[in-house]
Formats: structure tokens, C-alpha cells, sequence
């Protein structure tokens, strides 16, 4: 593991609904911080970068991001994770079991409708 390529530090958020202690009523999941860690998110290879010329769009909006393989709790799949001021959503990880050094985890951006409700 070559820890100076890890310089993004992510944050990652369990989202679980509450109760309101006055009123005793359900509120929407509020993430609550779990932990942060250090990160590398590394760049497409060329090979990929030309393959998917065709389809427009930015990186940033699905990174991975590689982690330590030992964290301070165990990530969970329904966890999301706060990169550069933006929200992603988990949609894949990949511990490495065998060497146990790093573990890969595939990310989507959330992206909100505006509150229509």
C-alpha cells in the first residue's frame, strides 16, 4: 500500500430514521457520522478513457475510492460516504482478503430532485 497516494479525505455517514423526542413522530434518516479516513481515488487508465469516448459525461460523479483494508468500524453497503462537499451512495466494494491492504469501494453520486416532498 503506498500511503502518499492517499490525499482525499472522505467521511463516511450511516443514514438510519429517528424519532423526534418532543413529538415521538418518525423523522427522515439523518446521516450521522461514523468516521473519516484517508483515501486514493485513482484515475482512469487511458485504455478505458478511450474506450468510452463516446459517452459523454464526468468521472466524478461514479469514483472509486481505495481505502486501508483495516478501518475503525466495518463499512457498511447502506452507508454513504461525503467527498468534496457531495454525497455518493456505495454500489460496490472490494476487500482485498489476500493481502489484506487495501479495499476498493465503487461509488455513485446522489444526486437530490429538488425536495418535491
Amino acid at each position: 500500500m503506498k500511503i502518499k497516494n492517499m490525499t482525499e479525505r472522505i467521511t463516511f455517514y450511516s443514514v438510519d430514521p429517528g424519532v423526534d423526542p418532543e413529538t415521538r413522530q418518525p423523522t427522515d434518516a439523518s446521516p450521522v457520522e461514523e468516521f473519516s479516513c484517508w483515501a486514493e481515488v485513482p484515475k482512469l487508465p487511458i485504455r478505458e478513457f478511450v474506450n468510452n469516448g463516446s459517452q459523454v459525461g464526468f468521472r466524478k460523479e461514479s469514483p472509486t475510492f481505495l481505502v486501508a483494508f483495516k478501518l475503525p468500524k466495518v463499512i457498511q453497503p447502506n452507508w454513504l460516504i461525503k467527498w468534496r462537499d457531495k454525497w455518493y451512495e456505495i454500489t460496490g466494494m472490494d476487500p482485498d482478503y489476500k493481502t489484506r491492504d487495501l479495499s476498493k469501494i465503487s461509488t455513485q453520486e446522489v444526486v437530490h430532485d429538488g425536495g418535491n416532498g
